[in-house]
């Protein structure tokens, strides 16, 4: 016995949900994909209370990074744990402070639980964005600890996972926005001060 086809709008109804699914699991990958598959150099704004500040970040895969200033000039990093700083350059570099792995796991444990309780999320599958085909994902959490509210967007290349453009928009008692573009820097090292 042959069944009767569904209806469109039965077959939308049956796969909305699905579709649905897929789109905060990505978003929330997006969120928490900190380790990005190459590395890559940052250029950073940052608008607050009225001013616009330029700045720039070089990372890589294995959670190595390094700031500068808006000349390029290098003016702390990061290896792990550990945080330096430089007051000439990057010349030398002075060990401002070493977290413990507990500590790196508990701000792991608060990246996921902003992860797991974000709301409002959307997705763009298949955009351009200055000429590449990428995936927007956007979110609404609200940052463990502080509980300032933010809404962070991601255009993540949709075939490498690279992510091309990231948007935070902090709310609270003093409002900011960070705007990263990012290019991959396949050639990038980061300075190791212990060698």
């Amino acid at each position: 016995m042959r069944q009767a086809a569904l209806p469109a709008t039965a077959i939308l109804l049956f796969s909305a949900p699905a579709a649905f699914a897929d789109c905060e699991d990505d978003a929330r990958a997006a969120m928490l994909d900190v380790a990005h598959p190459v590395p890559m150099r940052q250029t950073v704004t940052t608008e607050m209370a009225g001013n616009t500040i330029e700045s720039f970040a070089l990372s890589t895969p294995d959670g190595r990074g390094m700031a500068l200033d808006a000349n390029e000039t290098p003016v702390s990093l990061w290896i792990g744990g550990r945080f330096y700083s430089s007051a000439d350059g990057g010349e030398s570099w002075t060990l401002v402070s070493e977290q413990t792995q507990d500590q790196r796991d508990a701000q792991a444990a608060g990246r996921r639980t902003q992860a797991d309780d974000a709301t409002n999320i959307a997705c763009d599958y298949g955009v351009d964005l200055d000429g590449r085909t990428v995936n927007r994902f956007a979110l609404d959490y609200v940052m463990t600890g502080s509980g300032i509210p933010v809404t962070s967007q991601y255009w993540v290349d949709a075939d490498t996972r690279f992510p091309w453009r990231v948007i935070h928009a902090f709310g609270g008692a003093n409002p900011s926005v960070i705007t990263q573009n990012n290019e991959p820097a396949n050639a990038l090292t980061i300075p190791d001060p212990d060698g």
